[in-house]
């Protein structure tokens, strides 16, 4: 897990900021239950479309992820810093207008927080007291405060209670969220926060030696995270969204009746937050997790990110989840975006478009993870240039 760039582990925990709907009426009212049926008649879609003609992002969001008509699919590309600033310069715009000009629809607040860094600025900290590289383009982690203890009552835990905690989140929300669909990144929210802490081997080897003392590990960030939770319900979120991975690339890091012991319980609790306040649920989750997907749904998942197609096949996804679950990402950037040329982006996206949204909605189209500066500007061109053909 510990590699250089997102990439090589396909993941995007959400750890640095980034600036990026159950059964639909049209199926109840019409009887549709299969994935065939389920693609709308041109003559039912003009009946549909008039309502949706002067849809938000925040709303084409909304109803994108229940799976409810709309008027075309909604889009987030995420990028990596140097990626963004060769974008900019490539469309000849400011950084700060780089998600109008993608068609972003998402806009993921974080805490409100300056992360400290060391002596010679090459590793910061973060709002938990992990420590990650500042010289890598990816996620590095370089610093695990609980290395060498197992003391958690001594531990310095951050108080999600702080006054000015959620004040950057305020100011977006006032200002972007009549557009955008708001959610809190709770990246690493579990799993991940808790190596974080402990070191990522000293982790896998505590689950099996000492699960007694991770499940109190998992419990105290959970406790923590549910209430900070609750604060962004409050401040207006229009749903969650967590990161945590739980595969590689052709296996779960550890079995699922591990996850289902130590793990499912503290995420339901997390979810719960925002399902019983009638919010959807976006989990990104890298890797081969296919034997955690009905768990995932029986506690109250919406929607799956980031649906990378070199893990997780897209028809059979489609046919087994399309009913249950929307999806968003599917774009490889671990093959197609760096390593293709722009026909092939082009009939990617579309392939992904139509695979995982046969209706025409239940997925948010995109890139599976951060763009990194090794992708081709004009591959980005190409994608953005499918974005409009399904438009049409």
């Amino acid at each position: 897990m510990n590699l250089r760039t997102e990439r090589q582990t396909g993941r995007d925990t959400g750890a640095a900021a980034s600036t990026g709907l159950y059964v639909s009426d049209l199926e109840e009212e019409t009887g549709m239950n299969d994935l065939q049926d389920r693609t709308i008649h041109p003559a039912m879609a003009a009946e549909v479309r008039p309502s949706l003609n002067s849809l938000t992002r925040k709303e084409r969001m909304r109803r994108a992820l229940r799976r409810e008509p709309v008027d075309h699919l909604p889009y987030q590309t995420n990028f990596t810093g140097a990626m963004g600033r060769r974008m900019a310069q490539h469309f000849g715009i400011s950084e700060a207008q780089l998600h109008n000009r993608l068609g972003n629809h998402l806009l993921r607040v974080d805490l409100s927080y300056t992360r400290p860094r060391n002596t010679d600025g090459s590793v910061e900290y973060d709002w938990w007291g992990a420590g990650w590289d500042t010289r890598t383009e990816g996620y590095w982690h370089s610093f695990a405060p609980l290395a060498n203890s197992l003391d958690l009552d001594g531990y310095a835990w951050p108080d999600p209670d702080a006054k000015d905690l959620l004040e950057k989140a305020h100011q977006a929300i006032s200002s972007q969220g009549a557009e955008y669909f708001v959610v809190p990144n709770f990246g690493m929210c579990l799993y991940e926060r808790a190596w974080s802490l402990r070191g990522f081997d000293a982790l896998l080897m505590d689950m099996a030696d000492r699960p007694e003392w991770v499940e109190q590990l998992f419990d105290r960030i959970a406790a923590i995270q549910v209430r900070l939770a609750k604060r962004f319900i409050a401040a207006g979120v229009d749903g969650g969204y967590f990161g945590d991975d739980y595969g590689a690339q052709r296996s779960m890091l550890f079995s699922p009746r591990t996850w289902r012991k130590l793990i499912k319980p503290r995420l339901a609790q997390m979810f719960s937050a925002f399902t019983d306040a009638g919010l959807p649920v976006i989990l990104h989750s890298d890797g081969d997790i296919k034997a955690i997907l009905p768990d995932l749904v029986e506690i109250g998942l919406t929607t799956l990110n980031p649906v990378q197609p070199e893990v997780l096949d897209h028809t059979w996804l489609a046919l087994e989840y399309g009913q249950k679950l929307s999806f968003y990402g599917g774009i490889s950037t671990q093959s197609v975006m760096p390593q293709g040329d722009a026909e092939l982006v082009r009939k990617a996206t579309i392939d992904c478009a139509r695979t995982l949204a046969p209706a025409g909605t239940g997925l948010v189209l995109g890139p599976s993870h951060r763009m990194q500066s090794d992708i081709p500007v004009t591959n980005v061109d190409a994608m953005l240039d499918a974005f409009r053909q399904l438009e049409s």
